[in-house]
């Protein structure tokens, strides 16, 4: 009996080294397996980065409008969009119907600010080289539209980060000598008003076209020359336009906001003029008047805010289809933003949506607002640079 015993135990410590050699092999092979995942994921990821620039390089060549989409937070609702990829969300229609849109890049609610100014980086810099850039926030009132573009002082939107950025920029080419103007204009019931000069004169203003450009004299522009002077003629600004509680938000903005800076450079060696502008559009909300209550006044602004977005819809849907006749001058929002859009600049458009059940009407009609927007082609922007003598 106790030769047999002896027997077991021997072959189970034969067992035994076996299963810790086969462990060890197992082991090996498991090493080696995960180097080959954590090898593939990296080249998977480095195709989708060759992949994106190339197809940001075609984008560029074309100049199709870059349309960003961002989803507000909301902690009180639940959310009811899918977020599948960076470039993807999706949403279902009252039908049931399953809907996914496609965006250059797509922003879950916990995105934060320098995240969403990263992507414009690129476009906003190429300003100082001598190009036209527009950057637009669209989407209905209470989506966030003023915190992506404006934000609050201790942190601040794509406005002061973009100027601040340009800034940086001029002091760091010593042998150019930049010059950068602001000017902040509101469009308010079809009117524009200067928000950075005295009352008497701020609603005393036209627009005229001069050659391909829209001007409008008279308004003010101030030098800014340091982040504090940033700061003050957007707070400025800022604090004269016209907001009022709605039904659906506390303090919604009545006016389309345009933050115009003009920038020339002139290089001391070879006297080069370098000439950009950088134009930032915060757009009034769009509203369902039924939802935002709206009486009075409140519903004369909704009126002129929801007329001058259509006007906005149905200038990309003739850019779209490259119509005979693009009506440019059915609003002051369209006409002010016809340089922007006709082909001399770089634009790119956020769309603010609401991730909530009691939005989702308005979120599909802003997506889809967005996804038409990215098929528009306004051809290579234009360096504006004249040689010097």
């Amino acid at each position: 009996m106790r030769q047999n015993v002896s027997k077991n135990f021997e072959a189970l410590r034969a067992l035994l080294k076996k299963s810790r050699v086969t462990a060890g092999k197992m082991a090996v092979l498991g090493t080696k397996v995960q180097n080959e995942v954590s090898e593939l994921r990296n080249l998977y990821r480095k195709e989708c980065l060759q992949r994106k620039l190339l197809y940001n390089q075609l984008q560029e060549l074309r100049g199709n409008i870059r349309v960003f989409c961002r989803c507000r937070p909301d902690d009180r609702n639940a959310v009811v969009l899918e977020f599948s990829t960076e470039g993807e969300v999706a949403a279902y229609t009252p039908q049931g119907v399953k809907k996914v849109f496609e965006f250059d890049k797509v922003y879950q609610p916990k995105t934060t600010q320098d995240e969403v100014f990263e992507d414009t980086l690129p476009t906003i810099t190429s300003c100082a080289d001598g190009y036209n850039v527009c950057i637009v926030a669209y989407g209905q009132t209470g989506s966030g539209k003023t915190y992506t573009m404006m934000g609050p002082e201790d942190n601040p939107g794509v406005n002061i980060r973009a100027i601040k950025e340009l800034l940086g920029i001029c002091q760091e080419r010593e042998q150019i000598v930049y010059t950068l103007k602001v000017s902040v204009l509101e469009i308010y019931n079809e009117t524009l008003v200067d928000l950075l000069a005295s009352s008497e004169q701020a609603t005393r203003l036209q627009t005229q076209t001069k050659g391909k450009q829209v001007i409008v004299p008279g308004l003010t522009e101030t030098e800014v020359k340091t982040v504090e002077d940033v700061k003050e003629v957007m707070e400025k600004g800022n604090r004269n336009r016209t907001v009022a509680q709605t039904a659906m938000n506390s303090s919604s903005s009545r006016s389309h906001l345009l933050v115009t800076l003009s920038l020339e450079g002139v290089d001391t060696v070879s006297k080069a003029v370098t000439r950009g502008k950088l134009m930032l559009v915060d757009l009034a909300g769009s509203e369902r008047i039924s939802r935002s209550e709206a009486t009075g006044q409140r519903l004369v602004e909704a009126a002129a805010i929801n007329k001058s977005l259509s006007a906005l819809g149905q200038v990309f849907m003739a850019l779209r289809t490259n119509a005979l006749h693009v009506p440019y001058r059915n609003s002051k929002l369209t006409h002010l933003l016809q340089p922007a859009l006709g082909g001399d600049s770089k634009a790119c458009m956020f769309v603010n949506v609401s991730p909530t059940q009691i939005d989702l009407a308005e979120t599909l009609s802003t997506l889809q607002f967005g996804q038409g927007a990215r098929q528009v082609e306004l051809g290579p922007a234009k360096k504006h640079v004249t040689k010097g003598s």
